[in-house]
């Protein structure tokens, strides 16, 4: 008998390429459905609702987005999620400047996929773009990432924080969170020893050694051993033991990092 010829293997290429394109032509509904929630939130009774409700689409958006190669668009959400995380405790009335900078993603999300339709694989302008959204975004705070996988350490962290005016995001991954701080500014690190896939000590030392804005930023290690700090210019600015005392000398660590940031603030304003 003879054999039946071969089929032809799909051009898994092409195939990727018509789901970005249906992705991308079915992107302006989900922003839309997204707008419209956040909107809503400067006028209606029932904010915690339709907050959730925003707050799960843009989360969703930044995971899909990544799925089908679109970097610039999960690097927008990512920033949205953290705004709309400053947002939450607000009464049911947004300001209207934060409601606009809200939208002011959407808009972001938007030119980029319109560039990313035309081809294009580059998103310089809009980067930039995010950087100022950014900027203003923090007004006068401290951005804060606290990379820790104990629910304990990173409750002690917040409470510390609420000393200072400062936005706060936390993470558990060192791979990620290095992602992170070679894109976008923070004032502080606070790192566990021993995080996912990278350990603390390596997160300094690679942010340290990056040419990505981060390498002066103030940075924490909480460690289980009482080692002294190594005195090289890739590590930390304190090494906080986890002993009993760790409370107390965390508190002095973060206190003496918000003290440097503000003369160097004062530094650069005189």
């Amino acid at each position: 008998m003879a054999d039946s010829p071969a089929k032809p293997l799909p051009d898994v290429q092409a195939m990727l390429r018509q789901l970005r394109e249906n992705y991308l032509a079915e992107l302006d509904d989900k922003l839309g459905d997204i707008e419209s929630d956040l909107l809503a939130l400067d006028r209606i009774e029932h904010f915690s609702d339709v907050f959730e409700r925003a707050y799960r689409k843009v989360h969703s958006l930044k995971g899909s987005a990544g799925t089908y190669g679109l970097p610039i668009l999960s690097k927008i959400c990512h920033q949205l999620e953290e705004h709309l995380n400053q947002l939450s405790i607000t009464p049911a009335k947004l300001p209207r400047e934060m409601s606009d900078r809200c939208l002011a993603h959407i808009k972001l999300m938007r030119k980029a996929r319109d560039q990313a339709q035309a081809g294009g694989e580059h998103f310089n302008d809009i980067e930039e773009e995010l950087s100022v959204l950014r900027t203003q975004l923090l007004g006068d705070r401290y951005s804060v990432l606290i990379v820790e996988t104990s629910k304990v350490n990173i409750k002690l962290c917040t409470e510390i924080m609420k000393r200072y005016p400062v936005q706060v995001t936390v993470m558990d991954n060192g791979y990620q969170a290095l992602e992170h701080l070679l894109q976008q500014k923070y004032h502080l690190l606070i790192t566990g020893l021993e995080v996912k896939v990278l350990n603390g000590l390596a997160l300094v030392a690679a942010v340290r050694m990056s040419a990505r804005g981060n390498q002066d930023m103030q940075a924490i290690l909480l460690s289980s051993s009482k080692q002294p700090p190594f005195k090289r210019n890739v590590d930390p600015n304190y090494i906080v033991p986890r002993d009993s005392k760790f409370a107390e000398n965390l508190g002095r660590a973060i206190d003496s990092c918000i003290a440097a940031l503000r003369e160097k603030a004062e530094g650069l304003a005189s």
